[in-house]
């Protein structure tokens, strides 16, 4: 009977597999070209960086910019090094607002493409150039407003530049609320941001500020205060939530910054896009939320042996009230290697909600889409895990063979979470898990059908 079973097996495998449709077997040898498969990936996921006047050392724009470099491209795509979106695929919650990353299926595409000679393909397929943002324009759209930071001149060699600059003033006359901000780095010289000789953490002066609406209130925070790192995307608050800008407002600057090997006059320029005159927001939304979970979670205890490419430091935050993470956003400095978080409920359950590496020369802020953002009970415990890489296999590690410590230098080291977090009242919680549930209670019926 085995045999029978066995033989009769063989057989519906062996007439599935001849009456396969021809068009998916040809689909699988079929050649892989640039106009076709490999430029548009490229337009999605490298162009906004590698391009004429972009932050990358070379413009991948064209099938001849883009040949000599196949072999680097399906390198770095094998190993996601680029294009730098370093939350792991295989933990935690994968649904993000803007996610430049490849699938699987993509990087082996890449890869399919570069073995087989890289060929260009028939011009016709070439999808259409893609336009994109002077370093003039604003990616939020034409601000509302526009807040000019001082002026600083940094030196081209010199100690790391830590300052309180400010106050400034906004110049509103009634108060709004924020619906995006974006924060720029703005040379005054007009001097590019890259020069050939320029690579790593030369790119920008601008580490970090700490800008804030003066006056705001650490322990009762009801206003603007955001955090800019290095290479930072815009931010985008999320629906139904707003930052309030008050009337006669000021904004001080908390900066460091960074000699890149020239004198250089820099500013922070900050551009606001409000929401309609008259605007209520739905839930509380503040610039700031370490101190609503626990307080900061810088560590200065930091001790970090040379030559140790391994070493774990953990923090605990608890939620003081209920909410939305509305983004992960990990913050290490050079030896900085990776960031996980994870959530342990009020009711013993534990999850990961996310893990990421970490760049020092490209710190993301992570916004997870409007339905799959973790939602956080009150009494919930964040537990923070940060990995370091202090040895020589570390590019952007600059002395491997020092002890590096806490501190606000960059060749110091810090231990930060930098959430952003919509506030909700008990009532708005049990609402908001209420919706969820029935989403996926539709999206289950679905499946089903």
């Amino acid at each position: 009977m085995k045999t029978l079973v066995g033989t009769l097996a063989f057989l519906v495998a062996a007439i599935g597999f001849a009456a396969a449709p021809p068009a998916a077997a040809e689909e699988a040898e079929a050649e892989i070209t640039y106009t076709r498969h490999i430029a548009p990936i490229i337009q999605r996921s490298c162009e906004s960086c590698h391009r004429q006047g972009g932050f990358a050392p070379m413009s991948l724009m064209t099938y001849d910019e883009v040949r000599p470099w196949a072999r680097a491209i399906r390198q770095r795509t094998a190993t996601r090094e680029m294009p730098p979106w370093f939350i792991e695929p295989d933990v935690g919650v994968q649904h993000f607002k803007n996610d430049p990353s490849l699938s699987a299926e993509e990087i082996a595409m890449v890869a399919r493409w570069v073995d087989s000679g890289a060929p260009r393909g028939n011009p016709a397929d070439m999808p259409p150039p893609r336009e994109y943002l002077d370093r003039t324009q604003w990616a939020i759209g034409e601000p509302d407003l526009i807040v000019e930071g001082p002026e600083v001149l940094v030196k081209a060699v010199a100690p790391d530049y830590h300052r309180e600059l400010g106050p400034v003033a906004t110049g509103l006359t009634e108060d709004r609320y924020i619906a995006a901000v974006e924060v720029k780095e703005t040379r005054l010289d007009g001097s590019a941001f890259r020069k050939e000789e320029e690579q790593g953490m030369n790119l920008f002066t601008l580490h970090h500020a700490g800008i804030r609406e003066l006056g705001f209130d650490m322990d009762a925070p009801d206003g603007f205060y955001l955090i800019y790192e290095v290479g930072q995307n815009e931010t985008v608050y999320p629906v139904d939530t707003g930052v309030r800008l008050r009337a006669g407002s000021a904004l001080t600057y908390t900066v460091h910054m960074h000699s890149v090997g020239r004198d250089i006059p820099v500013r922070v320029d900050v551009g606001f896009k409000f929401h309609p005159r008259g605007y209520e927001p739905k839930y509380s939304q503040s610039g700031y939320n370490s101190g609503l979970v626990g307080g900061s979670n810088v560590r200065e205890d930091l001790a970090l042996p040379p030559g140790n490419d391994s070493i774990r430091y953990d923090n605990f935050q608890t939620m003081s009230e209920p909410g939305i993470l509305t983004t992960f956003e990990p913050h290490l400095h050079m030896s900085g290697d990776r960031m996980c978080v994870e959530a342990q409920y009020p009711n013993g359950y534990r999850e990961i909600l996310n893990c990421s590496g970490y760049d020092h020369n490209w710190v993301r802020t992570y916004v997870y889409e409007d339905d799959h953002a973790p939602l956080l009970p009150r009494g919930t415990i964040l537990h923070i895990m940060g990995w370091y890489n202090n040895s020589e296999t570390n590019s952007n590690n600059i002395e491997p063979r020092n002890w590096k410590t806490g501190g606000n230098r960059s060749v110091d080291e810090m231990f930060v979470f930098l959430p952003k977090i919509t506030l909700l009242t008990d009532e708005q919680f049990a609402e908001e898990v209420a919706r969820r549930e029935a989403l996926q209670l539709g999206a289950n019926a679905n499946q089903q059908n």
